[in-house]
């Protein structure tokens, strides 16, 4: 058993048998395995010399800590599909369709026509009706003109001897194309033998056959009686006309 009541004579021979046993093993020691070549004083301490161990590295500060990754964004959603949507139709704009202004009918004969400088008129001067002492090509009273001449303007003017038209004496196909209603209002050129030289019509029908045949029929088959002038003797002179419709 382990005492604990020793007093200090029996703990001090204790320790020195213990001493004793320990210097005998270490000679024994010695003994078996031969002289042991025993280092220098400064080869000892210098062996069993322990060094201070240094100091732990301080961490680095947080400026140099290796930054954390940051984390990458999340995707985004994606973009909306496209919608097809019909073309719409637009209506193409209107041509624009500029008028051509009428035409103006002229007469392939210089002078001739029915403006009132062509008609014949008492006033002198130079024009190129029948005036009354103009130097125009018209019938005058003293004209040098190449127009028939003469004394002055007609005193008794021209009248008409044959009948006006009925419907028999136009041809059927004039019949089936007259407008109905529709008159003729003409104007004709007598020369003092009586006869028609020119026609012009004023208003017609509107259809040009029916026009232009009215006045070959008028030319071929109207007298007149002439006009004469203040001296008896014949004058070419104006007649006016009006064609009633047929039927």
């Amino acid at each position: 058993m382990y005492r604990s009541d020793l007093d200090r004579r029996d703990k001090g021979g204790a320790i020195a048998a213990v001493v004793a046993i320990h210097a005998a093993l270490l000679f024994a020691f010695l003994n078996l395995s031969g002289k042991m070549p025993l280092p220098g004083q400064e080869s000892v301490l210098r062996m069993f010399d322990i060094e201070q161990p240094k100091p732990p590295r301080p961490p680095p500060p947080p400026a140099q800590q290796q930054q954390s990754k940051p984390k990458e964004k999340e995707g985004g959603a994606a973009p909306k599909n496209v919608k097809s949507e019909a073309t719409p139709v637009v209506a193409p704009k209107p041509p624009i369709v500029i008028p051509q202004p009428p035409k103006i009918a002229t007469s392939e004969t210089p002078r001739q026509g029915a403006a009132p400088t062509q008609g014949a008129s008492n006033v002198p001067g130079p024009g190129t009706g029948a005036g009354g002492a103009g130097t125009g090509t018209g019938s005058g009273a003293g004209g040098a003109g190449p127009g028939g001449g003469g004394d002055g303007l007609a005193a008794v003017r021209t009248r008409m001897i044959t009948p006006p038209f009925r419907g028999r004496d136009f041809p059927r196909e004039f019949l089936d194309q007259w407008p109905r209603g529709a008159w003729i209002f003409a104007r004709f050129r007598v020369d003092p033998r009586g006869y028609v030289i020119q026609c012009i019509v004023d208003r017609g029908t509107g259809v040009p056959v029916i026009d232009s045949g009215f006045c070959d029929l008028a030319r071929a088959r109207f007298r007149f009686r002439p006009a004469v002038n203040r001296y008896g003797q014949p004058v070419a002179d104006w007649a006016a006309y009006g064609q009633e419709p047929p039927r």
